[in-house]
């Protein structure tokens, strides 16, 4: 079983061609990652509402 620092590292590779820029583990555990994660989890609810899961 790998670590999650290298599975981390490894999607971040990934995601570089996609996003433009390599996605920092320092960025997600900042303030700007919290905010990121509530925005996402907000967009989640409300699809989940809509499509009537929840």
């Amino acid at each position: 079983m790998k670590p999650i620092g290298e599975i981390e590292e490894e999607l971040a590779n990934k995601a570089l061609p996609i996003l433009g820029y390599k996605p920092s583990s320092k960025i997600k555990r900042g303030p700007i990652g919290i905010l990121i994660s509530i925005i996402c989890i907000v967009i989640v609810y409300r699809e989940l509402n809509s499509a009537g899961i929840i």
